[in-house]
């Protein structure tokens, strides 16, 4: 089922579990596939069918089935689904601070103060044509068949395979150093569009227009539709709809709302061009919908 994450709205897991994976499947005609998003948690995306360019940062990587990227907390993220017949992937969203350790010892000191100061980093592609990448994977396809199996203790395996994850990432020398902080315009383009991203969000039901948008940031309404597509991929407008269309799903799966009433609550004040973008986006029907999800499976 599609879910769409722009930023951290939501709780991944459990407060004492504080792990979730996302299972997230696209037709062919759904261009794409994440949209750009950031969260406070480290995120694994296994790419189980399809190819994909994602985007991290101002950083851009071909993925392949079989491959996976590590995103790193705060970092701005998307995909975009190249197949032709589809793409399926697996998003670990998981606290790196759970796998640490509470007190300090030789392995928080040496090992996690580094990647939670910034100053370590976990390599961004994880290539199934790099003998040893391959076998960083095969830890990851493991991780994913026992949440998928849920058997006892099974959370104690999942720590257990992120800690052997990240050790054998120190093991074969794949830890990267993080001295450069970035450019300072490539920091203030990534806050600015966190700050739009967010502004969006809130007033996502309301009725918005470019100028306003562009006044958030304090640019032309010109400048501000090249900086946002240049940044996301989408226009502005595309992408207010592509937030709103996501509320209105959601609503739909709870059950609790008709169509019409999902559509004037994500801020649609006519049913047939809600229609009309619904299913551009999820590739069926609100009702159609409705009917297969409102059941919350």
């Amino acid at each position: 089922m599609f879910e769409h994450r722009y930023r951290e709205v939501k709780l991944h897991g459990q407060p004492e579990f504080p792990l979730h994976i996302y299972h997230v499947e696209h037709q062919a005609s759904v261009h794409s596939i994440l949209p750009v998003h950031w969260h406070n948690e480290m995120e694994i995306i296994y790419l189980a069918r399809g190819t994909a360019v994602f985007n991290i940062e101002d950083r851009e990587f071909a993925v392949q089935a079989g491959e996976a990227l590590i995103v790193h907390p705060g970092e701005l993220h998307s995909g975009i689904g190249t197949a032709c017949d589809g793409t399926c992937y697996y998003s670990i969203v998981f606290r790196l601070s759970w796998l640490s350790s509470p007190q300090s010892d030789r392995i928080q000191e040496l090992y996690f103060e580094p990647i939670l100061q910034g100053t370590a980093r976990l390599p961004a592609l994880l290539s199934a044509a790099d003998e040893v990448h391959s076998k960083l994977l095969d830890w990851v396809r493991e991780l994913l068949s026992r949440y998928e199996r849920r058997s006892t203790a099974y959370e104690m395996s999942l720590k257990g395979l992120l800690l052997q994850f990240i050790a054998d990432i120190y093991q074969y020398g794949l830890m990267e150093s993080s001295n450069a902080p970035g450019s300072r315009h490539g920091r203030e383009y990534n806050r600015q569009i966190k700050q739009v991203l967010a502004y969006m969000e809130a007033h996502s039901s309301e009725k918005l227009e470019l100028d306003q948008l562009a006044s958030v940031v304090s640019l032309s309404r010109s400048h501000f539709c090249t900086f946002f597509k240049t940044l996301t991929g989408m226009r502005p407008m595309e992408y207010l709809n592509y937030i709103r269309i996501n509320k209105a799903a959601s609503l739909l799966r709870s059950g609790s709302y008709n169509v019409l009433e999902a559509a004037l609550e994500s801020g649609y004040q006519h049913v047939s061009y809600f229609s009309k973008w619904f299913k551009f986006y999820m590739s069926m029907t609100p009702s159609d919908y409705k009917a297969r999800y409102s059941s919350g499976l």
